[in-house]
C-alpha cells in the first residue's frame, strides 16, 4: 500500500449527479417535481478544471418518476469573483457519452477563495442563476491508518487531524471513494512515444528493443468510474450524530465550524474495505477532507437524511433536497479538498 497528497483532482460533480438520479429513481413523488426544469448538478473545486452537468426534468411513467434528458441548446456563462466571465460549451467527448445529463466544460481552471455566479438561458426553458463560494483549502496536518473490524465488518481505520480557521466559518465533509483506474505500457523511441497496449506497438518494440536506455514505462489513468465507499464514525460531535445512529455507514461525515472554533480537531473514521480489492474494479482509494460552501454542505447533508429516511417514512412524505438554482433544480456548491490516495490494489 502507498499513499500521496494530491490537493487538486475533482470528480465530485460526477457523485453529485448519481446521488441526483439515486433519489429519482427512489419513486418521489411527482407533486415534488415540474416537468421541463432546468437542473445543475455541479460541485466546482479549486484547482479543477470547469465541467458543469446541466439537462432537463422529464416526467416519465405516468408522471410518477423523473428521469433527465441533455440540453446541448444553452448558453451557459461563469462569472468569477464578478469581473471575470468565460462561456462554456457542451462536450461530446467519449468520457461523458454515457452521462444522462450534457456536461458543458471550459479549459479554466476554478480557484479557492473565490466567489463564482452561473448564468444558464435556455430558449424554450428560461434562465437559470445561482452563485457559490470556493472556500479556502483545509488545513490538514495528519492522516494516519490501521486496519481494525467495526460491526464486524472490515475497514480502514484513519485517525485524521486538521487545523480550523477563527478567520470565517467552515463547513467541513469528509468522504472517501475508490477510482476505477488502467495501467497503460509505453516507451519512448528517438523522442516519440509507442504504446506497448497495441499489437503494432509490441512488434516495433522487438525491433528496437536493444536501442540502450529502452525500456517499457508505465502511467495509471482514470478510467472516470467511481464507487463511493460507506464510512462509519462514532463520534458524536459530527453532524451524522443528529442524522442517525452511529453503527449505520454513512456517505459522508459532516462538521460544522462553530465547536472547532479556530482550534485543532482529531477525530476517527472508518472506510468499509468491501470494495479496496477487486481483480475485475482495479483502483485507488481517495479519501477526502473538504471546506465547502454552505449551499452544498446543506444540499448534501439533506440527501444524507434522505438516504437513511428511504425505507421507514412513505415516498410520499419525502421532498427533494432544496438547492440554490434560482428557477430551477440541483445545486451550484463549491469545495476545496486536501486528499490522501492509498492503492490496495495490485496494478500491472
Amino acid at each position: 500500500m502507498t499513499k500521496n497528497s494530491t490537493p487538486y483532482y475533482s470528480f465530485s460533480w460526477l457523485f453529485l449527479l448519481v446521488l441526483f438520479i439515486s433519489a429519482c429513481k427512489k419513486n418521489f413523488s411527482s407533486d415534488q417535481f415540474e416537468d421541463g426544469k432546468l437542473v445543475v448538478l455541479a460541485e466546482i473545486t479549486a484547482l479543477d478544471t470547469v465541467k458543469i452537468p446541466i439537462g432537463k426534468t422529464i416526467k416519465v411513467e405516468n408522471g410518477s418518476l423523473i428521469r433527465f434528458e441533455k440540453v446541448n441548446d444553452a448558453t451557459v456563462t461563469i462569472t468569477e469573483n464578478n469581473t471575470a466571465s468565460w462561456v462554456l460549451q457542451p462536450n461530446y467527448s467519449q468520457q461523458y457519452i454515457n452521462n444522462p445529463t450534457s456536461v458543458f466544460t471550459n479549459k479554466k481552471r476554478f480557484k479557492a477563495n473565490a466567489s463564482y455566479r452561473i448564468d444558464i438561458k435556455h430558449p424554450t426553458l428560461g434562465s437559470v442563476s445561482a452563485t457559490t463560494y470556493i472556500p479556502a483549502f483545509p488545513h490538514l496536518t495528519g492522516v494516519d491508518t490501521f486496519s481494525t473490524q467495526i460491526n464486524d465488518k472490515d475497514v480502514l481505520g484513519v485517525n485524521i487531524t486538521w487545523k480550523d480557521s477563527l478567520d470565517y466559518d467552515e463547513f467541513y465533509i469528509i468522504e472517501s471513494v475508490k477510482e476505477l483506474v488502467k495501467n497503460n505500457h509505453f516507451f519512448i523511441y528517438q523522442g516519440k512515444r509507442y504504446s506497448y497496449d497495441t499489437q503494432s506497438g509490441k512488434e516495433f518494440y522487438q525491433t528496437v528493443k536493444n536501442t540502450p536506455g529502452l525500456k517499457i514505462l508505465t502511467d495509471t489513468v482514470s478510467l472516470n468510474k467511481y464507487t463511493r465507499l460507506d464510512l462509519f464514525t462514532e463520534d458524536g460531535q459530527s453532524e451524522n450524530a443528529k442524522i442517525d445512529k452511529l453503527t449505520n455507514p454513512f456517505r459522508r461525515i459532516f462538521y460544522l465550524d462553530p465547536f472547532i472554533n479556530g482550534e485543532y480537531y482529531n477525530t476517527t473514521l472508518y472506510i468499509d474495505k468491501q470494495f479496496f480489492v477487486d481483480p475485475k474494479q482495479k483502483g485507488r482509494v481517495r479519501l477526502q477532507l473538504k471546506s465547502v460552501s454552505k449551499e452544498l454542505y446543506d444540499y448534501l447533508k439533506l440527501y444524507e437524511k434522505y438516504k437513511t429516511d428511504f425505507g421507514s417514512v412513505p415516498t410520499t412524505q419525502l421532498v427533494s433536497p432544496t438547492g440554490n438554482i434560482e428557477n430551477g433544480l440541483g445545486v451550484f456548491g463549491g469545495s476545496a479538498k486536501r486528499e490522501r490516495v492509498y492503492y490496495f490494489d495490485v496494478l500491472k
